[in-house]
């Protein structure tokens, strides 16, 4: 079993904690271990389990919240993208668009990328743009509650869907 901290060496202590007839594990190495203050000798626990319970959810709430976040169009999720390294889709871009800067950042990567569009894409870009902007019409149409806007803004979306490029042809 793996350490529920750094999530690469091999677990070594175990704890449970039950509360309330719910049950809660940490598996722990002994280097992420020693620094929450905890060693194989039970008689020198230095740290509250309670903290380390709580550091252990802060943790999977992190990567629950990497991998629950997920592109509209591709279904790929942060945590895929930053494994792989690369995105399912042009709108991944926008969607997680500052968590992908991010990442680039973190690479070395500060500027935007200046050249050209390749050909082969602009078709393809065009029907992203129009479904972007039919999308925040159709949802300024809701919230300002004008139905008649927002059924014609669905049906151009449908209509612009059924014509997906998703089929490899310009049509």
């Amino acid at each position: 079993m793996l350490c529920d901290f750094c999530h690469e060496n091999e677990a070594v202590i175990y704890m449970e904690q039950t509360v309330a007839g719910q049950k809660r594990k940490i598996h722990m190495c002994l280097e992420c271990a020693a620094e929450r203050g905890i060693s194989p000798d039970a008689s020198s626990i230095q740290s509250s389990i309670g903290d380390l319970f709580k550091e252990l959810a802060d943790i999977s709430k992190n990567i629950l919240r990497k991998e629950s976040k997920l592109c509209p169009v591709c279904g790929i999720s942060l945590g895929e993208i930053q494994k792989t390294g690369t995105t399912g889709c042009p709108e991944c871009y926008s969607v997680f668009k500052s968590e992908i800067r991010s990442l680039l950042e973190s690479n070395g990567i500060k500027e935007q990328f200046k050249g050209d569009l390749p050909a082969r894409l602009a078709h393809f870009k065009s029907i992203l743009r129009d479904r972007m902007i039919l999308q925040n019409k159709l949802n300024d149409a809701l919230q300002n509650e004008n139905y008649e806007k927002a059924a014609m803004y669905r049906d151009y979306l449908k209509a612009l869907e059924q014509n997906s490029v998703s089929n490899g042809t310009d049509e």
